[in-house]
């Protein structure tokens, strides 16, 4: 086998990255995308070909809420989903996107091609507006961001 094989035999995997932005009182923002059925995300989404992790969420978060995100990542999720049914499966990172004053989040302005709606959501009402994996990976994100150690998931699950 060359190299070139080697390297094209190599398996491919997204990865989709996100942030978690809260208000001054704990609740999360999330956003409501016009093209899914699913309910609700993390504003983020896909990292494009040559994007690192963290530009794609600055990307997206400018696309998606006009607003630029912190100047200095810090990752506090990693979630392997295994590819099942037309889901591709790979890495969905969550950064960490702050605190958001009244002020700032006055100042989101939606794509309305691509999101409908933004909400601010109690952590522990997250299951009213996520699917169970994205409310577990909600509840790493909070734990890590509060312990400042980085949750590693598998399919939304922590590894005990």
């Amino acid at each position: 086998m060359t190299i070139e094989e080697y390297r094209h035999s190599l398996a491919r995997h997204p990865a989709a990255s996100a942030l978690l932005i809260t208000d001054e009182a704990g609740r999360v923002l999330l956003v409501r995308p016009t093209y899914k059925d699913d309910g609700w995300e993390f504003p983020g989404g896909a990292v494009d070909d040559g994007e690192t992790p963290w530009e794609g969420a600055v990307r997206e978060i400018k696309e998606e809420l006009g607003i630029a995100p912190l100047a200095s990542p810090a990752l506090l999720c990693a979630d392997w989903m295994r590819p099942h049914d037309d889901e591709p499966g790979g890495f969905r990172l969550v950064f960490d996107g702050g605190v958001m004053t009244q002020r700032e989040l006055e100042a989101i302005q939606l794509p309305p091609e691509e999101l409908s709606e933004w909400k601010l959501v109690d952590p522990t009402d997250a299951d009213a507006f996520l699917p169970s994996v994205r409310v577990r990976r909600l509840h790493a994100c909070v734990s890590a961001r509060r312990t400042g150690r980085t949750a590693y998931l598998e399919d939304g699950h922590p590894l005990s």
